[in-house]
């Protein structure tokens, strides 16, 4: 508790912004999706209509053992739609290690790999800051999360609040320390080649805490 008490008030301000650079960083957009007919197509128009450079991304979406019209959806958005099925390892870490081992075969290489759940919708300039961030040295990069409709119930507010005060006193606090955060499993950015180095290996429910685990502990 002292521990996080000191920690919250490197919360109340904000280091100013870091240099900014030109759209030059390539980014293979992947969407993880099991069963999300209702939601991926809001997305993936979301995720085209980003402010950045077309050419400069492409979206997958991974299709996990969907037996919905998931991938169909996905290509009449116009996007990749990668299925997979195997029903004996199953859930988003085992799909995105498959999703990545494809990418890498691919002929287009990415400079960076971003992750997104299929619920999900995006700031316009999200790739805009992955660029400068990437460009600023960063390996490893978490997007600021938040709630899409705090006000419907108490417990969307429960999940408002909760963003909140992670972002505020422990995410913002150690980031003005240049300490490690950790990664909240969407809006997160990985550099290609310490993907390639380390690999995924994050099969857990908690994918995202066993992966930001992995990146401390190689020092990313």
């Amino acid at each position: 508790m002292p521990y996080q008490l000191v920690l919250t008030f490197f919360g109340w301000y904000r280091r100013k912004n870091k240099a900014e650079h030109a759209p030059q960083k390539t980014f293979a957009v992947l969407v993880a999706a099991h069963n999300e007919e209702q939601v991926v197509g809001a997305l993936i128009e979301n995720l085209k209509n980003l402010d950045y450079p077309k050419e400069l991304y492409d979206i997958f979406v991974i299709c996990d053992n969907c037996t919905d019209q998931t991938a169909q959806i996905a290509r009449e958005h116009g996007v990749n739609a990668m299925e997979r099925h195997n029903a004996k390892l199953r859930g988003k870490g085992y799909a995105i290690e498959w999703m990545l081992k494809e990418l890498w075969k691919m002929p287009r290489q990415y400079d960076a790999v971003v992750m997104f759940d299929a619920d999900n919708l995006v700031s316009t300039d999200y790739l805009k800051h992955m660029n400068n961030d990437l460009c600023n040295g960063s390996k490893v990069i978490q997007a600021y999360l938040d709630t899409k409709n705090p006000h419907d119930s108490w417990i969307t507010a429960a999940y408002a609040i909760t963003y909140w005060y992670c972002n505020r006193l422990w995410q913002l606090p150690r980031t003005n320390l240049g300490l490690a955060n950790y990664l909240g499993g969407t809006g997160m950015c990985f550099e290609s080649n310490l993907l390639k180095e380390i690999g995924w290996g994050a099969t857990s429910l908690v994918e995202d805490l066993e992966f930001t685990m992995r990146c401390a502990c190689s020092g990313a």
